[in-house]
């Protein structure tokens, strides 16, 4: 991989936390270690593994919410040791703000930035319709769905033009249907942003479908077991031949990782 193409590098990342246990005792749990990956301008990367293998930890870093114990992370060669405009991070619970309406949480980001009032006008129409919300730029959040909220968070995050999209789970939360129809809208603005994605995620099927490439976490301490290059091109459909043979090699790498020896019961997880 040319070093020029690198947004995001990892190198020999650990993450220990310190957990009292009682007023005298303290417990050491590893939840990274030795971890390293680059990924690429534009590259779409998921982080798959089981509950508890890091992956969460690993994004927290990467938006500069958590410090790392050891190793180094750096995004076009500046080390991240706190958050930033250049990243924008979307969670599972849709960490929007319920006292704004969609457009002034939209708004929120630019604000922060000091983007001038009307380019931050322009984007929030340009948002709107493409995370299919126009009409509901002055409606508050309790009256939206779990998917428009969602929907209001992917748009934030965008709004103030970051090279690094962090996504955390985001459509964990969701019905199947809601969820299916989510992740191909993300391929979309995805396809039309060009923006770099980490995607952290526990669905084989989820990564399989959004990924360019899929990094498969082993139980904790968190190390990369395995990664698969997806070279399906999009959109792409979960019925045809091809997808459903990613899927089970996903699975079954998957499913050595965690010491599962029949991977049938985890490559099907939407």
């Amino acid at each position: 991989m040319n070093s020029n193409d690198i947004k995001l590098s990892i190198q020999n990342l650990d993450m220990v936390y310190k957990v009292d246990e009682s007023i005298s005792r303290k417990r050491h749990i590893t939840a990274l270690d030795d971890v390293s990956l680059d990924i690429k301008s534009s590259e779409f990367v998921s982080l798959l593994g089981p509950s508890g293998c890091g992956k969460s930890t690993l994004l927290m870093i990467a938006g500069g919410l958590y410090q790392q114990t050891g190793g180094k992370i750096s995004m076009d060669g500046q080390e991240i040791t706190e958050p930033g405009f250049n990243r924008g991070i979307v969670f599972q619970d849709f960490a929007i703000f319920p006292w704004l309406t969609v457009s002034a949480n939209i708004r929120f980001g630019m604000r922060m930035k000091g983007i001038p009032r009307e380019e931050q006008n322009e984007t929030i129409t340009k948002l709107l319709n493409l995370v299919e919300l126009k009409g509901f730029e002055n409606i508050y959040p309790y009256r939206l769905s779990g998917g428009m909220k969602q929907r209001v968070g992917i748009a934030r995050a965008l709004a103030f033009d970051p090279e690094l999209m962090l996504m955390d789970e985001p459509f964990g939360a969701l019905d199947a249907q809601t969820r299916a129809s989510l992740q191909r809208l993300l391929v979309q603005v995805w396809m039309e942003t060009q923006k770099t994605i980490l995607f952290v995620t526990h669905s084989v099927r989820e990564a399989a479908y959004l990924s360019d490439r899929i990094v498969v976490m082993s139980p904790r301490p968190g190390k990369i077991a395995d990664e698969i290059v997806v070279d399906l091109p999009r959109p792409r459909s979960v019925l045809s031949v091809e997808f459903l043979d990613l899927e089970k090699r996903i699975a079954e790498s998957l499913s050595n990782v965690i010491g599962q020896k029949d991977g049938e019961s985890i490559w099907v997880t939407d």
